[in-house]
């Protein structure tokens, strides 16, 4: 299956390398769009660059409606702004903003002046790239309330919308406020004199422009909608959200609670330059260190105690390592309830306490299980209670930090799943070394 991906992607490379832009463009255009922006995705910039001028321009706007951000924005920085300009008419309005926020503020407002367009696309410009505005399109079909079915048809035809426009017509009154939503088989079927006030249902659900992009993604989800009206504080209807714009949106949160949670950016890729890389890694890789130092100095002023029971160094990783990876567990389920809805903050003490069940009771097994196997291999029941209480103290703390940690940072407005990965582990291995060398410590006579 792969080989059949790569296989269009090799042979438009072989021809442009061979210099044979004509023989390229030909293979090129027996693809669907998504596969040519995957092939245009994977060339090389200085092929890229060759191939680009010469695609037609309504070909090369629907290769834009099919790229990912990063292809795009490297596709988009290849272009002149007389060939941009013209271009971005042609794709979905939200897709034309979503590129001028790529540009440099200059070259961005160069572009826009030249566009046909501009005045629908400046609308989008000034909403958050996160927020459902900043996901919305000014392409949607709007129905007056007072029109009847015959007039709305005569609309139709007149305008011509997109058949995915056309899915839902939202149904407005003077004041541009939304009133409800009809649909095409609806307005199809009902008598031509009838208002549309009379067969629109009025139960409507949309969101707010500077609602967050998430919660619009949940809202098609658990309606299992096309699209999803947009509406500003007046609740007058300023754009439309759909289905495939938000199942992008779904994709790059999910990504960015994974990268997150160990320190990465957002914007982070295997492609991306050594040197943008580099200093966000570095930064939380140096937070860890500074913990790390901490945890040194715990297992350093029991130093007396290991020399004492050498057989604690052994059990000391695997303690540690334990507690890390219960925190890891809990801290994923929580950051991902929390980015869809299923719990709240002021839940963090009902969830805390689920988590702490199941901690201890896991902590218990593994505990006893450590026990045993220290008791068989030193002989000394002691050791295996020690091994096995610190297992349950450390895998307790872990589960404590992977609930409070995310929650917390969500209290404070910020990502719960900023680096709370990295800030859990360095917790768990500090308290870790603590109670397993602690507990050692009060019981050293009974150790050796």
């Amino acid at each position: 299956m792969r080989e059949e991906k790569q296989q269009p992607m090799e042979q438009v490379r072989e021809f442009l390398i061979a210099g044979d832009v004509p023989g390229a463009l030909s293979h090129l255009e027996r693809l669907h769009p998504a596969d040519q922006a995957e092939v245009i995705a994977g060339l090389e910039p200085e092929l890229r660059v060759a191939l680009l001028p010469q695609l037609p321009r309504e070909t090369l706007a629907d290769i834009l409606e099919y790229l990912k951000e990063e292809p795009r924005r490297h596709v988009v920085m290849e272009l002149e702004a007389a060939v941009l300009a013209p271009l971005l008419d042609r794709v979905d309005t939200d897709v034309a903003a979503d590129v001028l926020h790529m540009l440099p503020p200059e070259q961005a407002e160069q572009v826009l002046l030249a566009m046909r367009t501009a005045p629908e696309v400046t609308g989008l410009l000034r909403h958050e790239d996160e927020s459902a505005g900043g996901r919305m399109s000014a392409d949607f079909v709007a129905l007056h309330k007072e029109w009847t079915v015959d007039q709305a048809l005569a609309y139709l035809r007149r305008t011509h919308p997109d058949a995915e426009l056309a899915y839902y017509l939202y149904v407005i009154d003077a004041e541009h406020r939304l009133e409800g939503v009809v649909s095409l088989r609806q307005l199809v079927v009902a008598a031509p004199e009838e208002h549309i006030a009379d067969i629109m249902t009025p139960e409507v659900i949309s969101i707010r422009v500077d609602e967050d992009q998430e919660e619009a993604a949940r809202i098609l989800q658990r309606y299992n909608f096309v699209a999803l009206p947009v509406v500003d504080e007046k609740s007058r209807l300023v754009g439309v959200t759909s289905v495939d714009d938000l199942m992008d949106v779904a994709q790059e949160e999910a990504t960015e609670d994974m990268y997150r949670m160990v320190g990465l950016t957002e914007e982070e890729s295997v492609l991306r330059p050594l040197r943008q890389s580099l200093l966000p890694r570095l930064s939380w890789l140096l937070f860890y260190l500074v913990a790390a130092f901490f945890a040194a100095l715990t297992v350093n002023a029991f130093e007396s105690t290991i020399e004492e029971v050498v057989a604690l160094a052994v059990f000391m990783p695997m303690i540690v390592g334990l507690g890390g990876n219960a925190g890891v567990q809990t801290i994923t389920l929580v950051v991902r309830s929390l980015a869809l809805g299923q719990v709240e903050p002021r839940q963090a003490l009902r969830v805390l306490r689920r988590e702490l069940v199941i901690a201890a009771l896991n902590g218990v097994v593994i505990g006893l299980l450590i026990g045993v196997a220290a008791f068989l291999w030193k002989d000394n029941v002691w050791l295996g209670v020690v091994a096995g209480l610190a297992t349950v103290l450390s895998v307790g703390a872990a589960v404590t930090a992977g609930v409070l940690v995310p929650t917390a940072l969500r209290l404070a407005r910020l990502d719960p799943a900023l680096a709370s990965g990295i800030i859990v582990t360095a917790f768990t291995d500090i308290l870790g070394f603590f109670f397993f060398l602690g507990l050692a410590a009060l019981l050293i006579e009974r150790l050796t």
